[in-house]
This record gives structure tokens, C-alpha cells and sequence, in this order.
């Protein structure tokens, strides 16, 4: 008797569907690629972060430097000689390593999230597009009617995650559909779909990603100029707000460019952007060091107790990136989680007198404000509110079932 074996094409998209709907929601899908790629990005973001904190700390804890005064500026000083000077010399060193690191861990979360999604070929093309998120690739347009290249405003981790599931899917497809004899396989995985992978990215980028992200600061920038009009606790609400979103990002860096101007001219102090730089990082931090105490349980990955220390120190630092992983992990309820808690903070801190002339968040700076103590309470308000309502929101999912903790 012939027995007959039925054959599957589990490489079709309705058997992948199938799969995938027996294993769990889109959503344990999509959690499933962020957090490889944040498994990937983490170390990076945690090197660099540490040699950027350290390259702070030598000059303007150690040797006493005053935060208004760069590396470089001191090392042309001439006010230090010997091994004062050495020590000068390594800090910018380390700054620029340091700092350099960071520019690599949202290429490697959008490299890490393709690959994870559509194996080799998106890894390459994933990067690409992450890389481009951070520092876009300059446009010609006619300026006085000349050609000029442009560099327009980087998309950040939004235009990162964006295109690291975009391009991830799109080569998943290119997969499942070019069928090519065993002979063409090379041509296929080697030149054919890295090619057309490369082009749709470069395209996505530059003609859709890179402007909405553009478009979106545009307006930030404009909202935050007519509330800074209009009166100071409306300015520090939104300023807060649009600091706290996207943790050192394009919105990020155009609240800093208007309350900039601002404090320069002492028209409007910078203290809500202080609070709001610093209070992200801490409250997630915290969030791995309270949940046992809490709720009597972990309510994060191993990876992310590491991770949440070191968010903490870098909030100390002045450096925002080290939440970028609680970030991605839960976007929908995260973000705007900590956008509240930096509002709360810092109009806690605002209301209360808190006043910070100088646009530096790092704990050197600290002596420079005006009634510090409403200002360490704000921080402080706003932080234990994102590590509270974090908590219990994820032990609430535990509970139910929607959350796996490994």
C-alpha cells in the first residue's frame, strides 16, 4: 500500500499566516522583532553611554570645571598643565567615542528588527535605514538659484522603527515570491533583492520618512514658540512634553533649539526641559528596582535590570538614550506613560520655583539653580509616578496572561 504524504508550502503567506495566528496576536509578533532588536542595541547603548558619562565626570566633577565651559575650550585654556591636562585630553577623547557609540545603537535596533523579521538581506538594508533615521542623507534643492545640498531633519527612532518593519517585511515578501531555479539562488540572496531592498529604502527615507519627521518638528517648533508667547506654564507644560517624547530625538532637539533661544535672550528659563531631559530615564529605571518590592514579582526580561541601572546613571549624566529600550519595547503605553510623568514632574518643580538659567541637566549643573530643592522634588514626583503606574500595569498583564517575563 502506497502511503500518500501531503505537502505543505509553509514558505506561502496564508501558511505563514496560519502560524502565526495559532502562536499568538500580531502584537506578540511585533514585541517578538523589538525586542530583538532591542536585545541587540542594548549593549551598545550602555557602552556608550557609560564612556559618554565618564568623559562628564573627569572634567566637571573631578577637576571641578564649570558647566558652562566645553572640553575643548578648557584644553585651550592653558589653565591646566600636566596630568590635569592628560586627563583633559582623554575626556574628549571619550566624549567623542563615547558619543559616537550612541550613533550606532538605533541603526543596530533597526538592522537587529529587519533581520529578525526578514533574515540576512533586511539586516543590511535595516541598518541602512536606521543609519539614514540618525543622520539623514542630504536632498539638492534651489536656494537663490543655486543647487545646494541640505541636510533635513533626522527621524529618530520613530523613522527607525518604521523602516526596520517595513523593509523587514517587504525582503520577508521579496522572498516568498521571487522563485528562481537552485542555479539563480546566489544571484537572488547576493545582487537581486539586496538591490531592490537598497532602492525602496533609499526611497522610503528620503521621500517619505525622513520629511514626515521633518514636518513633524516643524510644528513642534512652532507650537512651542507661541505657548512660550503666551505664558510660562503653558510654554513648560509643552516644553516638557515634546523633551520627553522621542528621548533625545528630532522633537527633542527641536524643543532644545527653541528653549534655547529663550533662555539665551532671558526671556524663559529652561527648568522644565531639565526635569523633562532626566525624569524618563529615572522612572524606568526605577521601575526594575521597585517591582519586587511592589508587586512581590519581576515585571521586566533579565536584560532590562542591567539596563534600567544604567539608565538611572546616565540620567545623572544628563543623557536621556539609556530609556530608549523601555521605549521600544511597549511603545503605545510607554511613551506617552513617561511624557506624563516628565508634564507632572516638571510643572511640580516649575510651580513650585524651581528656576534653571542654564541648559544643562547633568547633576554638575545642579548648582546652578535657583531653589533646587522644588527642582529634585519634581524630579522625583514625576519619576516614582512612571515607575508606580509601570509596575502595575505590567503585573497587570502578567496576570492576564499578555505579558511573558522571561
Amino acid at each position: 500500500m502506497v502511503v500518500k504524504k501531503k505537502i505543505v508550502n509553509t514558505n506561502s503567506s496564508e501558511g505563514s499566516i496560519k502560524k502565526e495566528s495559532n502562536n499568538g496576536s500580531l502584537w506578540t509578533e511585533v514585541s517578538k522583532h523589538l525586542m530583538t532588536g532591542i536585545s541587540y542595541m542594548i549593549p551598545v547603548l550602555i557602552m556608550g553611554g557609560l564612556v559618554g558619562a565618564f568623559s562628564q565626570i573627569i572634567p566637571y566633577v573631578y577637576l571641578g570645571l564649570s558647566p558652562d565651559v566645553s572640553i575643548l575650550d578648557a584644553i585651550n585654556s592653558g589653565n591646566f598643565t600636566g596630568i590635569n591636562f592628560s586627563l583633559l585630553k582623554l575626556a574628549q577623547l571619550m566624549q567623542s567615542f563615547g558619543f559616537t557609540l550612541f550613533g550606532f545603537a538605533i541603526p543596530l535596533f533597526a538592522a537587529f528588527t529587519a533581520f529578525s523579521i526578514g533574515g540576512k538581506t533586511a539586516f543590511a538594508t535595516g541598518f541602512i535605514g536606521g543609519y539614514i533615521a540618525v543622520k539623514p542623507i542630504a536632498t539638492l534643492l534651489l536656494v537663490d538659484g543655486k543647487w545646494k545640498e541640505v541636510a533635513p531633519v533626522p527621524s529618530g527612532f520613530l523613522g527607525a522603527i518604521i523602516i526596520a518593519f517595513t523593509i523587514g517585511y517587504f525582503v520577508k515578501f521579496l522572498n516568498e515570491k521571487i522563485q528562481l531555479s537552485k542555479n539563480w539562488l546566489a544571484f537572488k540572496t547576493t545582487f537581486l533583492i539586496p538591490m531592490i531592498s537598497a532602492i525602496v529604502t533609499m526611497i522610503l527615507m528620503v521621500y517619505v520618512i525622513t520629511p514626515f519627521g521633518g514636518l513633524v518638528n516643524e510644528w513642534i517648533k512652532a507650537v512651542l514658540e507661541s505657548a512660550g508667547k503666551s505664558g510660562q506654564y503653558m510654554y513648560a507644560f509643552i516644553l516638557s512634553a515634546t523633551t520627553a517624547f522621542d528621548l533625545g530625538g528630532p522633537v527633542n532637539k527641536a524643543a532644545g533649539f527653541v528653549a534655547l533661544g529663550f533662555t539665551t535672550d532671558k526671556i524663559l528659563p529652561v527648568t522644565a526641559r531639565n526635569i523633562a531631559i532626566v525624569t524618563p530615564s529615572i522612572g524606568l529605571g526605577l521601575s526594575t528596582l521597585l517591582d519586587k518590592i511592589l508587586v512581590r514579582r519581576r515585571v521586566y526580561d533579565k536584560q532590562f535590570y542591567e539596563a534600567g541601572k544604567t539608565s538611572i546613571f546616565l540620567a545623572f549624566m544628563g543623557i536621556s538614550e539609556g530609556a530608549i529600550p523601555f521605549a521600544l519595547e511597549r511603545p503605545m503605553f510607554t511613551i506617552p506613560l513617561y511624557v506624563v510623568g516628565s508634564i507632572i514632574g516638571a510643572m511640580t518643580g516649575v510651580t513650585l520655583g524651581a528656576v534653571q538659567w542654564f541648559p544643562e541637566s547633568a547633576i554638575w549643573a545642579w548648582p546652578l539653580i535657583t531653589n533646587i530643592f522644588p527642582y529634585i522634588l519634581g524630579i522625583a514626583v514625576g519619576s516614582l509616578f512612571i515607575a508606580i503606574v509601570n509596575i502595575y500595569y505590567r503585573n497587570y498583564l502578567i496576570k492576564n496572561g499578555k505579558l511573558d517575563v522571561l
